[in-house]
Order: structure tokens, then sequence, then C-alpha cells
């Protein structure tokens, strides 16, 4: 098949018994439990920086992943709108943005959080018994 072909994107799909339906069903189960498991064990860091952006990070696999194991599910069971591949480009693209968003919070984060460390660096040497 053509991958830039309307009927590639639009047209009645096979189902997903192959190994990419594998695949597929792996990542996304993976990222739905990584983002559980993200979830519940962030209030055990120490790292403030690394605790918000993991909790920020696990949030969004958690969408990622269910949102695809449901196209998965639908594709799966013939639910006529949302059976087509146009669904997977847009949660690819949902990714995409949610990776480049992750780690622009990232950087911006780090920097005010440096900044916050060193005020309250010089704040205490002042405090100190």
């Amino acid at each position: 098949m053509q991958f830039f072909t309307v009927e590639y994107w639009f047209g009645f799909p096979r189902l997903i018994t192959t190994g990419m339906g594998a695949v597929l069903l792996t990542l996304f189960l993976v990222l739905l439990v990584g983002g559980i498991a993200v979830q519940v064990w962030h209030e055990k860091i120490t790292d403030r920086w690394l605790r918000q952006v993991l909790k920020r990070a696990g949030s969004g696999a958690e969408w990622i992943g269910a949102l695809g194991l449901c196209l998965l599910v639908a594709r799966y069971e013939r639910v006529p709108v949302f059976m087509y591949r146009y669904w997977f480009l847009f949660l690819g693209i949902a990714a995409a943005l949610w990776l480049f968003r992750i780690s622009r919070y990232a950087e911006a984060r780090r920097e005010k959080l440096e900044e916050e460390t060193q005020k309250y660096e010089t704040r205490d040497k002042y405090f100190q018994r």
C-alpha cells in the first residue's frame, strides 16, 4: 500500500493481527503502566525538579497509553469512526507534542529551581545558629 494515498488513511483497514498490532499493544500498555507507576511513586523522589517533571510526564503517558489502547480495541472491534489509521497519526502527533512540551517545561523549571535554590542558600547563611 502507498503511505501517502487517501485510500491508505481513510479506506477500510484490515484487522491488526500482525506483528505491528503486538508492537502497538505493548507500547501502549508500557506507557499506561509506566505512567501509573510514576504517578504512584513520584512522591518518593527527593529531587524537586525530577519529581515535578516525572509527575507531568506520567500523566501524559497515562493519557497516551489509554487512548492508544482504546484505538486498538476500536480497530479490533471494527467501530466505524475510530478504526481508521488517521487516529493513530493524530495520537502520534499528540505524543510528539507532549514530549516537546515536557522537554520545554523541564528546561524552564530547572532554571527557576536553580534560582530559588541560590536565593534560599544566600538567605539561609544569615539565619544559621
